[in-house]
């Protein structure tokens, strides 16, 4: 028996028996080839040939053997294949040293090695890599699988392959444990243990909790005060990771180990994880430390991030009211302008149709009217120009609508007040692989 419960007992069964065939599944996977069909016909007794094909059968489906178990109607369909009658077919009849034989004739004829010594070397090495990878049995298991498969491997017991994997897994751990009984200081041990002590709460009953509970879930909120607790734990969890980083290096622990055994924390109770043997608290709670130092960043960056969005957004909101707020008074500044304007040259047109229209005046008199009209001696030099400058000033302005920097800085402070800390206080790191 596996020492661990990788599959269910279900899963484990069904991994275990023949595969459960319909009408249609049955008829594709024992309607064989000619060359299996002959030597079947060329065994001794009915039962051989029935027996025969229906391991070769239950191969071509699953890739393994199932230690001669049948089910009673893959014999009947195959006996009746055969010509044979079904009474004719003794299970108890198909000795080992027959199975196994028809075993190396199924192989050869699928194009698939056996799982011998040299295939167990080979996924046991397949295995250790996985579980450095991994971490979680289920997943190793199936991969194991997929690999013996892929590389056209019988596929072994369920059994051999759980123990292959729990001595991976604990090899795996050994080494770990040796590099932490190795690496970490005695200074880092009493910082590691000091999580699992307890620590003064503002606002709660009883005063204390334990500090590394109060470390599992950072805050979401974007409120000044809430952002200030996670900056209280990131500041703590960065100088620790920071501190533990080179036994962390020498661990070479993947992201998916990281979380595995972070998450094993998260969701334990504190006696749970002080009850661990030495190295393996430490190695807990150094996955801990790295993986919410990670998270605790990720999640000031998306507050950081966030908060900059609300900031543009209220801004763009308020340039968007403002300027349907002014559509009334833009009107009105623009006829007012333009009413302005047309009623400076209709008077001075019409001045001069008269002048040019009156037979009374010479050339010259006409001429010096005319420039007399167009530059009065009681108006500021140039006042024609000047409305026109004026005009596009204010049509500049009022098309400009409030000044989007402006409000930006306005808003600032409070902006900086929630996100100057982040800025100033985050770390990046490279990313986990």
């Amino acid at each position: 028996m596996a020492r661990m419960k990788i599959f269910s007992a279900s899963e484990e069964e069904a991994f275990e028996a023949p595969p459960v065939f319909n009408s249609a599944e049955r008829k594709r996977f024992f309607s064989l080839p000619a060359t299996l069909s002959d030597s079947a016909a060329a065994l001794r007794t009915p039962t051989n040939r029935v027996c025969f094909l229906l391991a070769a059968g239950y191969f071509k489906a699953r890739h393994k053997f199932f230690n001669r178990q049948v089910h009673a109607a893959d014999s009947g369909f195959v006996a009746a294949q055969l010509g044979v009658a079904a009474e004719d077919v003794t299970l108890a009849e198909y000795h080992k040293e027959t199975y196994a034989r028809h075993q190396r004739l199924i192989l050869e004829h699928f194009g698939y090695g056996p799982f011998d010594e040299a295939a167990k070397a080979r996924i046991t090495e397949e295995i250790a890599r996985l579980v450095a990878v991994h971490i979680r049995p289920r997943m190793v298991l199936l991969e194991a699988i997929d690999v013996l498969t892929r590389q056209k491997i019988e596929i072994p017991t369920y059994n051999l392959l759980a123990n292959l994997i729990v001595a991976a897994m604990d090899q795996r751990q050994q080494a770990l444990s040796d590099i932490i009984d190795s690496s970490l200081t005695a200074s880092q041990r009493e910082k590691l243990d000091a999580l699992l002590a307890k620590a003064p709460v503002e606002g709660e009953e009883d005063g204390w909790r334990y500090r590394l509970t109060l470390l599992k879930k950072p805050f979401q909120s974007t409120k000044p005060a809430k952002i200030r607790a996670n900056l209280i734990d990131q500041q703590s969890l960065q100088a620790l990771y920071l501190d533990l980083q080179p036994v962390v290096e020498q661990l070479g622990l993947s992201y998916a180990s990281i979380r595995y055994y972070a998450y094993s924390v998260i969701k334990s109770q504190i006696p749970q994880v002080s009850r661990r043997s030495d190295e393996d608290r430490y190695l807990h709670l150094i996955t801990f430390v790295v993986y919410q130092t990670y998270k605790l960043n990720d999640t000031l960056i998306d507050i950081l991030l966030n908060t900059v969005q609300a900031t543009v957004n209220t801004v763009d909101k308020e340039l968007k009211e403002a300027y349907f707020e002014d559509r009334e008074q833009r009107h009105q500044s623009f006829s007012s302008l333009v009413d302005s304007l047309r009623q400076n040259v209709r008077e001075t047109l019409s001045a001069i149709k008269r002048i040019v229209a009156d037979e009374r005046l010479t050339d010259s008199q006409k001429v010096a009217l005319i420039d007399s009209e167009l530059n009065p001696t009681d108006a500021k030099p140039g006042q024609l120009e000047l409305q026109f400058d004026a005009f596009e000033q204010s049509a500049a302005k009022l098309h400009e609508g409030p000044d989007r920097l402006a409000l930006l800085e306005a808003r600032s402070l409070k902006l900086q007040h929630r996100v100057a800390d982040i800025v100033r206080q985050v770390e990046f790191f490279a990313q986990l692989q």
